[in-house]
């Protein structure tokens, strides 16, 4: 699942989780899944910011090397 899936179904399982529309039981296993999208997303987000740092270092090189 690509990153913007993913926080759409996180936002579907708050949503659903809001509703209180569900058994204890029920909203716990909600309430796990929203966790593990949540580690999905940030993960996600961590692998995005290092590949553009890695990106912003490879230009500062190339830059630094041009002058």
């Amino acid at each position: 699942m690509n990153y913007e899936s993913t926080l759409k179904e996180l936002e579907k399982t708050v949503a659903e989780l809001e509703s209180g529309a569900h058994t204890l039981e029920e909203g716990i296993a909600l309430f796990e899944k929203g966790v593990a999208l949540t580690k999905q997303c940030l993960a996600a987000l961590a692998e995005y910011k290092q590949k553009a740092d890695s990106l912003r270092e490879e230009i500062s090189g190339l830059v630094s090397s041009e002058e």
